[in-house]
């Protein structure tokens, strides 16, 4: 396996567990849910909009594409 899709995997672990609060943290602080009346589950994330790179790299950015 390669070292992107380790970190992609990894990443993926990692929101898993702060949606599921494995971990004692804020879910405030890195992702924010999709207020949106769609069709779907109700843990639907939202991803920010960003104008700099310093932004769109971020943990929670990064993982909401994938």
């Amino acid at each position: 396996m390669t070292l992107e899709k380790r970190r992609h995997r990894s990443d993926l672990i990692e929101t898993f567990k702060i949606i599921n609060d494995c971990y004692n943290l804020k879910l405030d602080l890195f992702f924010t849910y999709d207020e949106g009346l769609r069709r779907g589950h109700s843990k639907k994330l939202y991803k920010k909009r960003s104008r700099l790179d310093l932004r769109k790299y971020v943990f929670s950015n990064r993982v909401i594409d994938h």
